[in-house]
């Protein structure tokens, strides 16, 4: 597929390479399938109260209780106050 260069200090490619012809791109599926999760895993993010034990036996507890810690941490962040005042100068200059 040629795309067009739109870097104004570029020359334009004429000839033989803008009238090549190349196949289309096609759009595949990936099946869903290859990615269950298991029942347990969905009520467990869904904040039901589970079998720690069968929780665990899930093949996807590890990613999935890593995810949530990392969502945690990102949660409790803050941004700094020196930024903050930053962004808040800056929003009050440009109003």
């Amino acid at each position: 597929m040629m795309h067009d260069n739109l870097d104004p200090h570029v020359e334009p490619t004429t000839g033989a390479q803008t009238n090549r012809h190349e196949e289309p791109v096609t759009d595949r599926e990936v099946p869903v399938a290859a990615a269950h999760t298991p029942a347990i895993i969905h009520a467990w993010l869904d904040g039901e109260q589970v079998d720690d034990r069968e929780l665990k036996a899930a093949g996807a507890y590890q990613i999935w209780s890593e995810v949530q810690a990392e969502t945690d941490r990102r949660r409790r962040m803050r941004t700094p106050t020196p930024i903050s005042g930053a962004i808040m100068e800056a929003i009050r200059r440009q109003g």
